[in-house]
């Protein structure tokens, strides 16, 4: 029978074991990482959306903002990490800002083509009105882009995780991406597998609840499957 080492491929019992080890702060390690993907996260939305409607209703805005945008995106992140760490110092901010740059992008395009797919009847309805641009945001455009922007959504929250643990492979000393690093030089792949194992929790539940907020915020989008 063959016989695989260990420190290739441990029993599952291991890593479970490693789990439930009180050797290993998991709670802490997990909350690191996991605010630093939220916070990230959350900067993105808010930033992302704020950018994609100055976009939307501004050509000057979108002349100037666009190539900023691209910009970012095509930034090599990876390669820009180490920057920020030398820029800002070895602390959380850098880490929070790595998630923002990954999380971006999918935001800012997802919501600007959710609002240039009003529906023209309805705008010209609510401009029979005299309505003023930020009202035909408001009634018609915004509205009418909530199922691209949670398309974006939830692309950027399945980004957010490797964000935070692309950072902490740079420079950290708490996370799961930590772990995942400090287990490679010492040859612990049941300590990587248990932290790649809390990873993948944590995605699906951070997935799962803006799937959840998407079913209350557009229930019709749900309803039509």
């Amino acid at each position: 029978m063959l016989r695989v080492p260990s420190f290739i491929y441990p029993q599952p019992s291991r890593v479970l074991a490693l789990l439930l080890s009180p050797n290993i702060q998991w709670a802490t390690n997990t909350w690191t990482t996991l605010s630093e993907a939220v916070l990230g996260y959350a900067l993105a939305v808010l930033l992302g959306i704020a950018v994609a409607v100055m976009i939307h209703m501004s050509r000057v805005m979108k002349s100037v903002l666009e190539p900023l945008v691209l910009a970012a995106q095509v930034m090599p992140k990876v390669a820009f990490v180490p920057i920020l760490f030398l820029w800002l110092g070895l602390n959380f901010l850098p880490r929070v800002l790595t998630v923002f740059l990954v999380c971006f992008f999918p935001v800012v395009i997802d919501t600007t083509t959710g609002l240039g797919m009003a529906d023209r009847d309805m705008l010209d309805l609510v401009r029979s009105f005299s309505s003023s641009r930020l009202v035909q945001l408001r009634k018609v455009s915004f509205p009418s882009a909530l199922p691209s922007i949670f398309s974006g959504l939830k692309i950027s929250m399945t980004l957010a995780l490797l964000g935070a643990i692309v950072a902490e492979f740079i420079s950290s000393n708490q996370g799961l991406g930590y772990l995942i690093y400090s287990s490679q030089t010492q040859l612990n792949t049941t300590l990587a597998l248990a932290s790649a194992s809390i990873l993948v929790l944590l995605g699906f539940l951070l997935y799962g609840a803006i799937v959840l907020v998407e079913r209350i915020v557009v229930p019709w989008r749900v309803d039509r499957g």
